[in-house]
């Protein structure tokens, strides 16, 4: 089962609010469209593997100063997301799915 990419207004205010108020009002956007708990992000480098620069586990959206980018924070949302609405899927596929809703999001928002 996919994720319905949200419409073109949702993405654009999805765009709007985190390039002005940062990433987690906008992550808060879209966690409302889904109808979901709201993912908390954590800036916060020691938590995340050596070879990444984002991770999520339960609930949380762990990033480096590199990591938090548009992408890279919509990429973890999918998790949060899949997690909380029980997908099951294997790593890879989830993975693949994740890039694609990320892609796909920025695409609609632009």
């Amino acid at each position: 089962m996919r994720i319905r990419i949200p419409s073109r207004k949702v993405c654009e205010r999805f765009h709007l609010t985190y390039e002005l108020y940062g990433a987690k009002k906008g992550v808060n956007v879209l966690t409302r469209y889904y109808r979901v708990r709201p993912m908390k992000i954590v800036l916060d480098g020691r938590k995340v593997s050596k070879k990444y620069r984002a991770e999520y586990w339960r609930n949380n959206g762990y990033f480096t100063k590199r990591g938090l980018t548009k992408r890279l924070v919509l990429h973890e949302l999918y998790h949060h997301i899949a997690e909380v609405k029980g997908l099951e899927m294997t790593l890879t596929k989830e993975e693949l799915e994740a890039d694609r809703f990320a892609r796909e999001v920025m695409r609609k928002s632009c």
